[in-house]
């Protein structure tokens, strides 16, 4: 309770110092939203039906950064129904709308809508159920085969800001073996999450690199350039000079890459410039040597006579005119560090 009559008083002091006062709207409001208790609700509600012009719009919005989106949107449901006064009612709706909670059955029934082309908001359910606490439907929902793919895959890209829940739910996909034709997904969600799970995430990577299904092999790979160690650099090395697929020579070498703006190891530089050494003497696949020079622009901080829109183009002529620079300039660096 002391907390709430410090909050009154702060609000008070507020308003009438507005600039001058010990702390601004947005440093109260976060204080303000410090608990969803009943108390520190009503508080919220009470100060927004003050309508204090120089408060108003910092506590609608504050209403939408309370942690429990569903405890705030019951609780305002519940309000509105008694509201005449018609300003306030407007504010409320528009918090509401902002929020954006949904129940379970609500979500399976905008996704029914979307399939039957009822609705066409898919924009707005993807933010919506990004912000939900429906890990495991958002989940079944971007793996859907009946909705179109750029759909699921908006949907996939924002899976990760479930944050450890969905770290949680993945790992316990994989730790069971479930869902087997999506773990190169699962795979590759883990690797942009990372969070409380590294060890377990790094272990079924080093795992999957080595699966028979090139696709599990190739997010395995950019997997191990996001989190692997100096170690990995080994199986980097066999997928780039070994690998029948070109996707996973090509995710090799821009993993060395990615291992490397880690931390700028100049270990890992030398595994990587001897590695795609061996890789230029053999590549034959275009895509996969402007992904090689690109690394080694990177790496190297060096042009290379190409530019990154030739390599992003796959200009085999500007190619060509590349490669034996590159030869030379890895065998340089190499021979420096002898």
């Amino acid at each position: 309770m002391e907390r709430i009559v410090r909050l009154k008083q702060l609000f008070e002091e507020i308003n009438q110092l507005k600039n001058k006062a010990s702390i601004n709207t947005s440093q109260f409001c976060s204080e303000l939203i410090h608990s969803d208790d009943d108390d520190f609700l009503e508080l919220h509600f009470s100060l927004l039906e003050q309508k204090k012009k120089y408060f108003q719009s910092d506590l609608k919005l504050y209403f939408t950064f309370r942690q429990s989106r569903e405890k705030v949107h019951y609780f305002l449901k519940n309000k509105l129904q008694n509201l005449t006064d018609e300003p306030l009612k407007k504010d409320v709706e528009e918090i509401l709308n902002d929020i954006g909670f949904h129940t379970l059955e609500e979500y399976k029934q905008w996704i029914a809508d979307i399939k039957s082309e009822k609705r066409n908001d898919k924009n707005k359910f993807v933010w919506s159920i990004i912000k939900s606490s429906f890990v495991e439907f958002h989940y079944e929902v971007m793996n859907d085969p009946k909705l179109d793919e750029e759909f699921r895959r908006d949907l996939a890209f924002r899976f990760n800001e479930h944050g450890e829940e969905a770290e949680d739910f993945l790992i316990s996909k994989l730790d069971n073996n479930q869902d087997t034709a999506f773990q190169a997904d699962i795979i590759f969600h883990l690797g942009r999450l990372n969070k409380k799970h590294k060890a377990k995430i790094l272990d079924y990577a080093r795992k999957f690199a080595e699966s028979e299904d090139y696709y599990k092999r190739d997010r395995a790979i950019i997997v191990l350039g996001w989190i692997g160690t100096i170690e990995d650099t080994e199986i980097l090395k066999k997928h780039l000079l070994q690998d029948q697929n070109s996707k996973c020579r090509a995710w090799s070498a821009s993993s060395y890459m990615q291992m490397w703006l880690k931390n700028q190891s100049e270990a890992i530089k030398t595994k990587a410039f001897e590695a795609y050494q061996s890789a230029l003497d053999i590549e034959n696949d275009y895509f996969v040597l402007s992904v090689i020079l690109a690394s080694i622009r990177a790496i190297g901080k060096t042009k290379l006579g190409i530019s990154e829109t030739d390599l992003n183009e796959v200009d085999i002529e500007k190619i060509d005119m590349a490669k034996p620079k590159a030869i030379r300039f890895l065998s340089r660096e190499l021979k420096r560090d002898v």
